[in-house]
Formats: C-alpha cells, structure tokens, sequence
C-alpha cells in the first residue's frame, strides 16, 4: 500500500499521462486512493467518478457534474469543449485537474476511447488534465487489448496492490488492535496467523470480517487467547469454505509499463547513515523500495525513540530515488525543510530523529580516494 501511495504521489507531481491502480477486491485500492487525494494541495482540483456503467456522453455529464462544469447534457461536443476550457483555465491559474475513475475494469469502450482523448488535451506542451484509473486486475486484461493500443501508450504509470504475506497479516492485526486501544486486551496465538492468512486470501477486507469473527468467538468463550477453536467457529459462524491462498494461486496483472531496474549501474546509489556526526552503516539501494524506522525488520533500522516504527520510505521510479515520509510523528527533514515527498539529489541530507541519512547517487570522493576497506568518512560530510 505504502508503495501504490508513492507511485501515485510522483504521478500527480509528474502531472502527465494516465495512472492505473489495480487489485483485488478488498485490498485496499480505494483507501489508497483517498489517502493521497486527501494529501494534495488546494491547488490540485480532484474529481472522483465512482459509476461506471455509463456511455460515452454520460462519462461526460458525470465528469462535468463532477468539476462543477455547467454544460448542457445532451451535447457531446459542447461537453468535451466545456471540459477543456475548465482545464486550460485552471492550467493558467497555476491549478492541476486530475479525474479519478473507480471500478474502471467496467468501463465500456467508447468510454476508454473518451479517457484517452480526455489524457490527451495539452496547453502550450503541457498535459492538463491527468487521469487515475481504479479497478481489478481485469482492467489491465483490457487495456492490453489491441484496439486500446493508443490508450495504453498514454499510461505513464501502473501500481499493483498485492495481497499480504504473513508477515503483513500479523503486522494489520497488531496496528487495528492497537487503534483500537485493545493491543494488550487480546492474545492471537501465533500459530494463527497461517490459518488467518490461508482463508482471507491476505485480503485486508477479508481479514477484518474474519478478526471481527474471531474476537466474537473469543468472546462467547469467555476468553482473551484466541486459538484454532476460535478460528473453527468463527469459520463455521461465516461459512466459508476453504479458499486458496491468494499468492498461491491468483496469477499477478502483467505490468503496463517496464521494470524500474531495466540494468544494473556501475555504480549503485545509496544511502549512508550517520547518528551524532558519525557513521553508522551504508545501504545499497538495490531495490525498487526500502523502508526506513526503528522495526527491526525494515531495511533500513534507525535505533532512535524518536522514529516512528515505520517512519519513511525510498522508492525507485523511472530512473529517479523518491523519499516519502509515511505518517511519522516527529516527521522527516530534508536538507532542513521537513518534507512528505521529495525527489532525492546527490548529496541530500536527510534527518529523522537523531540520524542524517546522506544521498549517493554518484561515487563519492571518499570512494574514489580508495579508502582501506571502503571506510567511510569518521564525520558526517558539511551540508
């Protein structure tokens, strides 16, 4: 999920061509969806379409509805000249329009064709109106198809929401007990989590229905320790049946767009943390992503009370490093200017808490002196 958000977020910051968002249902796409809408500036004019099962000219009225756009309902042109004007004036007022579109997987094909001519209008170079398509994996099975050819080249980005592992499963369950305020209250016996994991699919919507289940069956036993005998009643309560494990067998949406590490650089970027002046360890960013906080198990650990357990992340888009602070309550500095998104240069200073984690994109000077044992410097570099 944190991932989707950042892809997202850079599409709306690129501000050009279409985004498509996919996943199961009940994975959490239109969460993620409202969480970054709902993190954009006023100057980034958002409308969401939730109804899908329309024609070409409803698709038109309900965008226009939706913008505020007066225009007459039975004029097709008149429609499309409306929405054009509303966006080169808000491109002129220095404002982005951006259109979201759920359940996009339902879509009829005149309406796909409008989408693409829609991502196509442009003010002196500049697209100004971008899109954001929402749906299940179905839709990326549509937009393959030969005749959305011409769509599908206007996709500049495409975000898969995966299941959760095990490990995710139990992390969802500790985070809603403990929004609950109930973490200490109740005791998953850890043997559990497969069992949870196996039924739902991994699921977030599956998983609620299924714990909410469980904490009843708890509950009527009078009991805080919820075991396998929860699980069959429960189970048994909602009459599901046994189900395949998602990651098993449901095959993943082939990606619209190439992978981020097309070729592996000479030289790899990274990140270099120093507490208190000095260093602490280098991380390789070798991956499309890597999570930063004090959990022991993310990528990069930051042993500091001050940092959230999940603080940041860095994420690798077309070519480019982008640092995202995830929700974190002390926040995330760059370069002294506390950020949510930010565009990683070589040679940025980033601050949580008690650490400064300085960006390498290109060999250091350190490096190319050919310090013994590629030592790095004993005090943080000037900033």
């Amino acid at each position: 999920h944190a991932q989707a958000s950042a892809y997202l977020n850079y599409l709306l910051q690129a501000a050009d061509g279409i985004g498509v968002l996919t996943g199961e249902p009940g994975v959490g796409k239109t969460m993620v969806l409202e969480h970054v809408l709902g993190e954009t500036p006023e100057e980034v004019l958002v409308a969401r379409l939730q109804q899908t099962q329309l024609d070409d000219r409803e698709f038109l009225v309900a965008t226009c509805l939706q913008f505020g756009i007066e225009a007459p309902a039975d004029n097709k042109a008149l429609l499309q000249a409306a929405l054009r004007r509303f966006a080169e004036e808000a491109h002129y007022a220095g404002k982005r329009v951006v259109l979201t579109v759920d359940e996009a997987q339902q879509l009829r094909p005149e309406v796909l064709e409008e989408i693409r001519q829609l991502a196509g209008l442009e003010c002196h170079g500049r697209k100004i109106l971008q899109i954001v398509l929402c749906g299940q994996p179905e839709l990326v099975e549509r937009l393959a198809r030969p005749e959305h050819a011409a769509l599908a080249q206007r996709i500049r980005l495409h975000a898969h929401i995966t299941p959760l592992d095990e490990e995710e499963v139990r992390r969802y369950i500790e985070f809603r007990l403990l929004t609950a305020g109930c973490r200490q209250c109740v005791d998953f016996e850890d043997e559990l989590l497969a069992g949870i994991l196996h039924h739902t699919g991994g699921i977030p919507r599956r998983i609620n229905i299924l714990c909410d289940m469980l904490l009843t069956a708890a509950c009527m036993r009078n009991t805080r320790h919820v075991d396998s005998a929860c699980l069959d009643a429960a189970l048994d309560k909602l009459g599901w049946a046994r189900r395949p494990s998602a990651h098993e067998d449901q095959p993943q949406p082939p990606c619209l767009l190439p992978g981020p590490h097309p070729r592996t650089p000479a030289f790899v970027p990274r990140i270099i943390v120093y507490r208190h002046g000095r260093p602490v360890k280098g991380y390789l960013l070798d991956r499309s992503r890597l999570l930063i906080g004090r959990h022991p198990e993310l990528d990069i650990v930051l042993r500091s009370p001050q940092a959230s357990r999940t603080h940041a992340q860095i994420v690798h888009i077309e070519g480019d490093y982008y640092l995202q602070d995830l929700d974190s309550k002390n926040g995330t500095l760059v370069n002294r200017r506390r950020i949510t998104w930010h565009r990683l240069e070589h040679g940025d200073h980033v601050r949580i808490a008690n650490h400064v984690l300085v960006y390498h994109a290109r060999e250091p000077d350190y490096t190319r002196r050919r310090l013994a044992g590629g030592r790095v410097p004993e005090r943080i570099p000037p900033h």
